[in-house]
């Protein structure tokens, strides 16, 4: 964030806090954001930063998507690089402005060589959009939101700043009854478990089933994708209005 946006950083928080910055976020992108207390439970790593900026850009579903049975497209890149560039500008201007500030990448980020990689573990994006309100843990393990269901990628933002958090943090599962993504998973991996918060979120999927999934999906596809669960999810925009 910069001067030549308007907004000035010595009265930016003081004057209307959380929504000036959920303002940027969409004018920079971000098809969800929110600000979410995450000080219960937090790892003694990030107890100093007990606030997170939760940020998820929206990803189109293509036809070629439903007819291959993959969902994973040149779109995942484009978007992680925006969510990258997003929280860059975000952490920059938090510091600017006297507060502490830390990105937790996208996950396809996480299995790089860095520091805050090796850290990935401690925080996931999950913990952030939940308790901003944005969405809940389904059964397939995956963040779904209201709006948009399973089809985002998830960017978070951890720090001290004063800003007001949501109100009406999501503590379950909504996907009642709902055992589409179950089904539709070739390996078994789903275990059909509804998400409260507290849960672990790998309990609820076979890591080894999946796993075994994808290499035979790159022996059949080439690459060792798979999407299937994400396909099978009703909730969402993206599934009536296909690119």
């Amino acid at each position: 964030m910069n001067r030549a946006d308007n907004y000035e950083s010595s009265s930016f928080l003081d004057k209307d806090k959380r929504d000036k910055v959920l303002t940027y976020l969409k004018k920079m992108g971000a098809s969800l954001s929110g600000v979410g207390d995450v000080s219960v439970g937090l790892a003694k790593e990030f107890r100093h930063m007990p606030r997170a900026i939760s940020i998820g850009i929206h990803h189109p579903l293509s036809k070629h998507d439903c007819a291959c049975g993959q969902l994973y497209s040149p779109f995942y890149a484009a978007i992680d690089r925006q969510l990258l560039k997003i929280q860059n500008l975000l952490v920059r201007w938090l510091r600017s402005g006297g507060w502490k500030a830390l990105a937790i990448p996208p996950d396809s980020n996480r299995y790089d060589n860095s520091y805050i990689s090796r850290l990935y573990p401690l925080f996931p994006h999950k913990t952030a959009a939940t308790c901003a309100g944005l969405g809940w843990v389904g059964k397939s393990g995956l963040l779904i939101s209201k709006k948009y269901g399973p089809y985002v990628s998830w960017a978070s933002v951890l720090t001290d700043a004063p800003l007001e958090t949501c109100s009406e943090p999501i503590l379950s599962s909504q996907c009642g009854d709902c055992r589409r993504c179950v089904e539709a998973c070739p390996a078994g991996a789903i275990k059909d478990m509804y998400w409260v918060r507290g849960d672990s979120y790998q309990t609820m999927i076979d890591p080894k089933k999946c796993a075994e999934q994808l290499k035979m999906n790159f022996k059949k596809f080439g690459s060792p994708t798979c999407g299937l669960c994400i396909l099978a999810c009703p909730r969402g925009e993206a599934r009536d209005s296909l690119v």
